[in-house]
């Protein structure tokens, strides 16, 4: 039996390189936003919020301010989620043949919604008379804009916290990290801190225990692998 669509049933499931690729092509197309608005799972956000996924932090070091949904809370996406409905049925898509088949169909029911279609709200005008940017955001895509100091600074506006392990060590962003023997079992808060690029540990107490260098660069955000 084939697969009309995808195997893969979860944006999670897809590698988080090809969907920056695809975020990467959006952006040439579209411009770079001012703002992306995302659920709080894989690949954007962590369900757990011990971590801001790579992904997240790279269009963070774009410029793009990351807006995360409440977990389960869908009205915090009502527009998306209802005009997701309306363009489902205006496609048809269970009648699609194919991946392709169901594309054509997007960009049809796209064009007619965003030029042709008129909102009985807005005098009877469409959308691309309405939004003067719908086509483009106005700001082009250069890979060049991106600041790690964006990245650092966001980061160091929060905390997260950590238990020591036997060996005396942490984990954060898969490495481990000695904090020491002394520390074993107990908990411990972790700040970046911006202007040398290193993670601040301190203990329960809030006094500091020591400081060592991130895995955080230009490079490593691109790459989205902190390892």
């Amino acid at each position: 039996m084939t697969r009309r669509f995808s195997p893969r049933k979860k944006i999670s499931e897809i590698p988080v390189r090809r969907i920056q690729q695809e975020l990467i092509t959006i952006f040439k197309n579209w411009g770079i936003p001012n703002w992306i608005k995302v659920d709080n799972g894989r690949p954007f956000g962590d369900p757990q919020l011990e971590l801001i996924p790579p992904l997240a932090l790279w269009l963070i070091g774009l410029g793009i301010k990351v807006i995360w949904n409440r977990p389960g809370r869908p009205t915090d996406n009502a527009k998306v989620e209802r005009s997701q409905g309306v363009m489902g049925k205006w496609t048809e898509f269970a009648k699609c043949k194919n991946t392709e088949d169901l594309q054509l169909r997007l960009w049809e029911e796209a064009e007619f919604y965003n030029h042709h279609f008129p909102i009985r709200r807005h005098r009877n005008r469409t959308r691309r008379q309405i939004f003067a940017k719908l086509m483009h955001t106005g700001k082009d895509w250069n890979p060049g804009d991106f600041k790690l100091q964006r990245v650092l600074h966001f980061l160091s506006e929060g905390y997260w916290e950590r238990k020591v392990n036997t060996n005396g060590r942490i984990s954060l962003y898969g490495k481990m990290f000695t904090v020491g023997a002394k520390y074993r079992h107990q908990k411990v808060s972790v700040k970046l801190n911006p202007k040398n690029n290193n993670w601040a540990i301190f203990d329960f107490s809030g006094q500091p225990i020591k400081e060592l260098p991130t895995a955080f660069s230009e490079k490593s955000i691109w790459n989205l692998d902190f390892s």
